[in-house]
């Protein structure tokens, strides 16, 4: 599955013209305001559901994804997800992400000097007041590692970005729990919403100049840390960018 122009930001004067490839086991979401293409979208990411599930996995999802999805002046290329199994230590395991490319204007004119910001921006939030970190030195990258987090500045066939890595613990947001009939779970009248181990993965590559973009995995599936490295690392690799047409 490839990248496909981004039709709300075409009259701009600095056009978002940019191209990827995402792994074949991504299924492209629509709009969760969107009316069709949601059947298609489920069947084949659980074929074997039936009617009743589909509509509930369905309702469901288009409750959970605004929420996922970043606001603010991003605008939203493409949002998808991919559910099965992957091995692990010899075992079956559920193997679940939800992938979101979105772009944000930054009006930068020098992508090197971007990234570098955008690095020191990351460092700071994610390890203020942390003590020692590792350091992290790769071909392709180098950056720190600490108790929750990773980061790394990285370099990619079409230019500089930042790489991060993050575990959190994420609280179920209520209208989630409402949709999936939750009322009461700690017995004095409170609906006690539950939290999930999630990891976060996110790479940020700023164009040549005006805009960056944003690669963003969210899985539930901490144990398959590394096998989503490797995918958001595809795609990176696979980036991009048209600057003298503006076309895609």
């Amino acid at each position: 599955m490839t990248g496909t122009p981004i039709e709300a930001a075409a009259a701009r004067r600095i056009p978002y013209a940019f191209q990827y490839t995402v792994p074949d086991e991504f299924v492209r979401l629509p709009d969760p305001e969107a009316v069709e293409g949601w059947d298609a979208a489920l069947k084949r990411l659980v074929p074997d559901a039936d009617e009743e599930q589909l509509a509930s996995a369905t309702q469901q999802m288009r409750v959970t994804l605004p929420g996922l999805s970043a606001g603010g002046e991003d605008t939203v290329d493409l949002t998808a997800m991919c559910l099965g199994t992957e091995d692990v230590a010899g075992e079956e395991r559920l193997s679940m992400g939800l992938l979101a490319v979105t772009v944000r204007p930054s009006g930068h004119h020098d992508r090197l000097l971007t990234a570098e910001g955008i690095y020191r921006a990351k460092h700071h939030g994610f390890f203020a007041g942390e003590g020692e970190l590792q350091e992290l030195d790769f071909d392709l990258g180098k950056g720190v590692q600490g108790r929750q987090d990773m980061l790394l500045a990285v370099k990619l066939p079409s230019g500089p970005a930042v790489m991060s890595a993050s575990l959190r613990l994420l609280t179920l947001p209520a209208s989630f729990l409402a949709e999936s009939g939750v009322t009461d779970a700690s017995g004095d009248g409170e609906t006690v919403r539950p939290t999930l181990p999630v990891a976060s993965l996110q790479l940020i590559v700023p164009a040549p100049r005006d805009y960056c973009v944003y690669v963003t995995i969210s899985t539930p599936s901490v144990f398959l840390l590394d096998s989503y490295c490797g995918r958001l690392a595809h795609i990176g690799r696979t980036f991009t960018f048209d600057v003298e047409t503006g076309t895609r």
